[in-house]
């Protein structure tokens, strides 16, 4: 709580303010003072309930508006007096906002994000991880600042130094994309007032992000991939890439989801069994995705025997999921049916698969739901209902089961 203290003539006395909030503790502090120098009135017959200011001053967004030649001198007076306290905290690199509390109360940013993270319990493991990893490096490269101290041109540091090391324009979009959740959240909390230096960064276009994508396999490449002599290999000496290679194809899903299974995320029904994903990239992502019992039939249930645990064999690494070795693995399949395409990348497996579903008739909204796209449509999303597993897997079994053919 706020008080004045103060001395008129012979008189010394503390009175509150009754606030917290040092911005408007002052003005209350200006209008007491003007009211006792004008009309020496008991300090007790003053009304701090009483809107005396009807100017609207917020120096951090430049806002200033009076009502009349008498309101608009109050205005100044309370801008010169307000004016050491925004001049006192020394000024922000690059073009950064100042904070209204004192510059030991700043959070730094591993702190905001950790409020972001207690308060929005919706994030998915894979996000929290993502976010993690980028606001660390980015505080690193600043070295631990206080959020309030920071601006446009700390983000533009940062851009240059990912691609000093040689991070892709995606990747560096990417990163920014995480840095600019973490100030809006900043600002509705409270903790930075300025406008976000992470808005509209974005190095790619929507035309040009579309142009560097990964590339979608041909039905002839795939095809040459499951019949190479290199896989027919790995069947026998690394089933868990041969698996995970045939699971992915099938399911669309995505390579981490795959080489994170569980024995217990796998649910077997009469014509398919369910892998249940519990961990994706985006809320969209968690869902249940149902396979032709025939992969069981054709030797899966019998790679399964034996596992309590995890499935596969592939070791979790922190911010990069389990999926890096089989993407490697990936590489020297295409590298000897002779695909040397750069564009063309285990990810592509998923978009071949998704392409093939719409092509064989599978509708969009079932199709993004087994393949755990977001859908961003009012209809969808609020007067629906998702598909039970066997529901979907009415819709999808016959572009399934023709992938199965084509392998």
């Amino acid at each position: 709580m706020y008080y004045l203290h103060t001395r008129v003539g012979l008189t010394q006395f503390k009175r509150s303010l009754k606030t917290r909030d040092p911005v408007l503790a002052r003005l209350r502090a200006l209008d007491l003072l003007r009211a006792i120098e004008m009309t020496k009135p008991k300090i007790s017959d003053f009304d701090f309930s009483l809107p005396r200011d009807r100017f609207e001053l917020d120096l951090s967004k430049g806002v200033a508006k009076a009502d009349g030649p008498e309101d608009f001198a109050r205005m100044m007076e309370a801008i010169q007096q307000l004016a050491p306290l925004y001049n006192s905290t020394p000024q922000p690199p690059h073009g950064g906002a100042s904070s209204l509390s004192d510059q030991g109360s700043s959070l730094r940013l591993l702190e905001v994000l950790d409020k972001m993270i207690g308060l929005r319990k919706n994030l998915t493991t894979a996000t929290v991880t993502s976010y993690k990893n980028t606001v660390t490096e980015f505080s690193k490269f600043l070295k631990n600042p206080q959020i309030h101290t920071l601006g446009t041109g700390d983000v533009t540091r940062y851009q240059e130094f990912l691609s000093q090391k040689n991070n892709g324009l995606r990747t560096i979009d990417n990163k920014i994309g995480t840095l600019r959740a973490l100030f809006n959240f900043a600002k509705k909390q409270g903790y930075y007032l300025a406008e976000n230096p992470a808005q509209d960064r974005k190095l790619l276009s929507k035309k040009d992000k579309i142009k560097s994508g990964y590339s979608i396999f041909t039905e002839e490449e795939i095809r040459s991939i499951f019949s190479s002599e290199f896989l027919k290999t790995q069947k026998t000496k690394a089933p868990d890439y041969y698996w995970v290679l045939v699971l992915t194809l099938i399911s669309g899903c995505r390579v981490g989801e795959i080489t994170g299974l569980t024995v217990p995320q796998i649910k077997i029904e009469e014509e398919f069994f369910v892998l249940k994903i519990t961990d994706s990239k985006t809320l969209a992502g968690i869902r249940e995705v149902p396979i032709p019992i025939e992969v069981m039939k054709i030797g899966f249930e019998n790679f399964l025997k034996n596992k309590t645990d995890g499935v596969f064999k592939y070791n979790h690494r922190p911010g990069k999921g389990a999926g890096n070795a089989a993407g490697k693995m990936f590489r020297r399949n295409l590298e000897a049916v002779k695909i040397t395409d750069p564009k063309l990348v285990y990810h592509s497996l998923r978009k071949f698969s998704n392409d093939f579903f719409q092509k064989s008739g599978v509708e969009f909204e079932p199709r993004c739901q087994f393949f755990g796209h977001e859908i961003d449509n009012v209809n969808v999303n609020y007067y629906t209902k998702k598909y039970t597993a066997a529901q979907l897997f009415g819709l999808t079994k016959s572009a399934q089961k023709s992938l199965l053919e084509m392998i």
